[in-house]
């Protein structure tokens, strides 16, 4: 798949000339004409959509949250608004190990990836591309500003529930699900992050239910 993306790549300085475009899709490599765009047909959330012949595209190097999630419906009317019935310009595409198609998506020069994630409708994600360093400063501005998932509606240190302060976790890389209380240890450092779905709790039993176990910094 890899050589695939590659040869993908390699025909990318050429989409404004109308020129065949190899996309790796689902079901293996699909020729596409780009003249001089794809129209986007329909938006499933903050970060994918769909083109013609009902291809996936997701947004390379972002996460937005989930339609359930604290931000997530937002993210997709967003991003509904800007590209759902307009041309866009694929750049950059790699497939991924789940074999999605990803890509910077521009809309008259404009860079969506970087919308997205500087309105705080989804988080960076480490990458490769050419556009690093401008989606890092976007994901900055963000998180400066609180807007979006860094607001206080979705990045929160205290709780909104009375009564409700056990904090539950999702540990990144491994996606564990860990609880802290005031009692434990780094406890007012821990942030909840409801982007991700994270959540407060009332009572440990309440926090197991819900698939958390207890945090090694509680004794």
């Amino acid at each position: 798949m890899a050589k695939k993306s590659k040869t993908i790549r390699h025909k990318l300085g050429a989409i404004a000339a109308g020129t065949i475009l190899l996309i790796a899709g689902t079901v293996g490599v699909v020729k596409r004409t780009i003249n001089p765009g794809e129209m986007v047909t329909a938006v499933i959330d903050g970060d994918s959509f769909k083109i013609g012949d009902d291809q996936t595209i997701r947004l390379l190097s972002l996460n937005a949250p989930d339609i359930k999630y604290c931000m997530g419906k937002e993210a997709k009317e967003f991003l509904s608004k800007k590209i759902l019935d307009k041309k866009v310009i694929l750049k950059e595409l790699e497939t991924d190990q789940y074999g999605r198609v990803m890509a910077m998506i521009y809309l008259n020069g404009e860079n969506i990836n970087e919308y997205m994630i500087k309105n705080g409708l989804a988080i960076h994600l480490w990458d490769s591309s050419t556009q690093l360093k401008i989606l890092g400063q976007a994901n900055d501005f963000a998180r400066e500003e609180r807007l979006g998932i860094f607001s206080p509606e979705c990045y929160q240190t205290e709780s909104t529930k009375k009564g409700c302060d056990i904090k539950g976790n999702i540990i990144h890389n491994t996606n564990a699900k860990e609880y802290t209380m005031p009692s434990c240890d780094r406890y007012a450092l821990t942030v909840i992050e409801k982007y991700k779905g994270e959540d407060w709790y009332c009572t440990e039993a309440e926090a197991q239910k819900a698939g958390y176990i207890k945090s090694d910094n509680c004794k």
